[in-house]
């Protein structure tokens, strides 16, 4: 007989696993993968490594918060594609696109086709641009943050063009709503692809409205927002009025890591009581990712509507 298979963003195939392999131990893991940029900036030794701590890690999830490909090419995705394909053979895979995955010269601020911002995103990599991916433990949704050059996208700086990413209060409304259906106790786990916080080095925020998105994001319930985008890996606890929540930025697997750093991936681990996001540095001497610092926090706060 064979396996059922789960939905996961509108693509099938991935064997459903029962909760004594997901929820090992009562702890659920998951695998934060960014930036992988196929194209120039890939870096093949970097993602072979990163499959084999995938491989070898026990994860209940795999995360990878966008810019697959590096100009939203056929071939970037038809690669990017083949790699989504050995990961959910390890564990069921959720991905957001990024704005290098999304071709925004079809439409500037909403002239032209939009249909194709995100078509060859969609052929290759996902139908579904804002996917949610249940797994026992777990509940982790997906926003697009990348939707082109759009007026909401817009800021005073021309460099900002194509690059700032932007998420709108009914897109965190849906989220929250998502949230809101997951079983008691299950970690939320939010993932966009622009950093929430500024990165230590460039010291810019990857959305607009960056302080409203800090508390909005705090409103829907989740308890880690993983990201990308910045190049450059940041984990902290950010603290709101309304919530709390982790955020952790993974830097990027290819040749881009910001101020020549390490190129670098994260984990989460969580159980009933804590979470903890540890970032994992590439080590070029022997081509393995290793723990660093990381931040952990209390869990069990309770929503409220």
């Amino acid at each position: 007989m064979s396996e059922p298979v789960t939905t996961v963003g509108g693509q099938t195939g991935e064997p459903a696993r029962s909760e004594a392999d997901n929820n090992r131990g009562g702890q659920t893991r998951i695998l934060h993968l960014s930036d992988v940029h196929y194209g120039r900036p890939h870096v093949a030794a970097h993602v072979a490594a990163a499959e084999r701590f995938a491989a070898d890690g026990a994860f209940d999830a795999i995360v990878i918060s966008g810019d697959v490909s590096q100009r939203a090419r056929r071939r970037e995705f038809e690669q990017a594609a083949k790699l989504l394909g050995r990961l959910r053979k390890i564990a069921p895979v959720l991905v957001v696109p990024g704005n290098h995955d999304s071709a925004w010269w079809f439409a500037p601020v909403g002239l032209g086709v939009p249909s194709l911002i995100h078509a060859g995103y969609r052929k290759w990599i996902d139908k579904n641009l804002e996917p949610t991916l249940n797994v026992p433990g777990a509940t982790i949704v997906g926003l697009n943050s990348s939707p082109g050059i759009r007026l909401h996208t817009l800021t005073r700086r021309p460099r900002d063009l194509s690059v700032k990413g932007a998420l709108t209060d009914a897109q965190l409304a849906d989220a929250w709503k998502r949230f809101a259906a997951a079983p008691a106790g299950d970690l939320r786990v939010l993932v966009v692809h622009h950093n929430v916080v500024p990165g230590e080095l460039s010291q810019r925020w990857g959305l607009t409205r960056h302080e409203h998105m800090l508390d909005a994001i705090a409103a829907t319930g989740a308890e880690v927002v993983l990201s990308g985008h910045d190049h450059q890996e940041t984990v902290v606890h950010v603290q709101r009025e309304g919530g709390s929540f982790i955020a952790s930025t993974a830097g990027t697997l290819s040749n881009r890591s910001r101020g020549a750093r390490a190129s670098s991936l994260a984990t989460v681990t969580a159980d009933a009581t804590s979470v903890e996001v540890t970032p994992h540095m590439y080590d070029a001497t022997d081509g393995v990712f290793r723990a660093v610092q990381g931040v952990t926090v209390a869990r069990g706060r309770p929503r409220t509507a």
